[in-house]
C-alpha cells in the first residue's frame, strides 16, 4: 500500500498532553504530508477536510476514536487510535511511543482490519427518524427516573424477552470488549459481523442475553410510562416514549483500523489487557487428548 499523505489528528480536547502529542507527530511528519488538527467536539466543522483526508489519526481513549470513526467511515477512511486511556481495546499505539512509532503506519506498512457497525432506526408510528449507525453499541435505557423499564425485544419477528430492568444493550463484536463485557457479556471476535444482546440489570437473571447472526433483525420497543433514552456509541443520545420502537440490523456498513500485528494476538491482547493470565504457558508439556 502507498503512504498516507493527507492526515487529521482528532485529539481529546481535556487533555492538554493529547493536544501537545498531536502537534508534535504534525510538525516530525510535516516534511512530505498534509495534516490537520481538531479536537473530538470540533469534528462537526471538518468536513472538507475530511473530504480530502486519507487517513485519520486519533489520540485519547476510547471515546476519542469512537468520535473519529464515526466520521471517517462515512469517507471510507481509514483510523489508526494513539491510546492515552486506561484500556484501550480499539488503539493500537500507547502514546509514549507514538511519536516514533507512526511513521511505520504513514508509510503504508499496516494490515487493514474492518470492524462493523450496527445501524438503529427510531420508529413512532409517524415515520422512521434518519439512521443512527453504531460501532460499538445501541443502548435502550431508562431516562432520568429511577424506575426500571420494560424493553420488549423481538428477533426475526419472534419475540425473544421483555427485559424488566435499566435497559437492553445491542453490541458489535468491537463493542463486544465495551459495555457489554463491563456487564458480564461474552468477548467476540473483532472482525465479526455477528452482534449481540444484553440485557441490563435485569429481573432474567437467568437468561443472560443472545448473541445473533449479521442478517438478524432486532426491534426494541419501549413498555414504560417513563420516558427511555436511545444511546449510541456512548455520545449520541434519543429520548424514547412508551410505544416507540428501534430496528437494529447489521447491513454491512463498517469502519477500517490500522493494525501492526496479525489477528490472533487480538486474544493475546485481551488477556493482557484485563489481566486474565499470569504467566506463559508451555503447550508442549499439555496432557494429550
Amino acid at each position: 500500500m502507498s503512504s498516507y499523505q493527507n492526515i487529521g489528528i482528532v485529539h481529546n480536547g481535556e487533555l492538554a498532553a493529547a493536544g501537545d502529542l498531536a502537534n508534535r507527530i504534525a510538525e516530525k511528519y510535516s516534511a512530505v504530508r498534509t495534516w490537520w488538527l481538531a479536537t473530538q467536539a470540533d469534528l462537526d466543522d471538518q468536513t472538507t477536510n475530511l473530504a480530502s483526508s486519507d487517513l485519520i489519526i486519533t489520540i485519547g481513549g476510547d471515546g476519542t476514536i469512537l468520535r473519529g470513526a464515526h466520521a471517517a467511515s462515512s469517507q471510507d477512511i481509514p483510523v489508526i487510535g494513539i491510546n492515552m486511556g486506561r484500556v484501550g481495546f480499539m488503539s493500537d499505539v500507547e502514546h509514549e511511543n507514538a511519536l516514533d512509532e507512526i511513521g511505520w503506519y504513514l508509510d503504508g506498512n499496516a494490515r487493514i482490519e474492518q470492524r462493523f457497525m450496527v445501524k438503529a432506526v427510531m420508529s413512532n408510528g409517524n415515520g422512521d427518524s434518519e439512521p443512527l449507525l453504531a460501532v460499538n453499541d445501541v443502548t435502550v435505557a431508562r431516562g432520568a427516573a429511577l424506575r426500571v423499564i420494560e424493553v420488549t425485544t423481538v428477533v426475526d419477528g419472534v419475540h425473544l424477552a421483555t427485559y424488566r430492568g435499566d435497559g437492553v444493550v445491542v453490541s458489535t463484536a468491537t463493542g463486544s470488549t465495551g459495555y457489554s463485557l463491563a456487564l458480564g457479556g461474552p468477548v467476540m471476535d473483532p472482525t465479526s459481523r455477528d452482534f449481540l444482546i444484553k440485557p441490563i440489570a435485569s429481573h432474567m437473571s437467568q437468561f443472560g442475553g443472545a448473541i445473533l447472526q449479521a442478517s438478524s433483525t432486532v426491534e426494541l420497543t419501549v413498555e414504560a410510562y417513563e420516558d427511555a433514552t436511545l444511546n449510541v456509541d456512548g455520545f449520541v443520545d434519543r429520548t424514547l416514549s412508551a410505544g416507540e420502537r428501534v430496528t437494529i440490523t447489521q447491513e454491512g456498513d463498517s469502519v477500517s483500523f490500522l493494525r501492526r500485528k496479525p489477528p490472533a494476538d487480538f486474544w493475546g491482547d485481551l488477556s493482557t489487557r484485563l489481566e486474565l493470565r499470569k504467566g506463559s504457558v508451555d503447550t508442549s508439556r499439555r496432557r494429550p487428548t
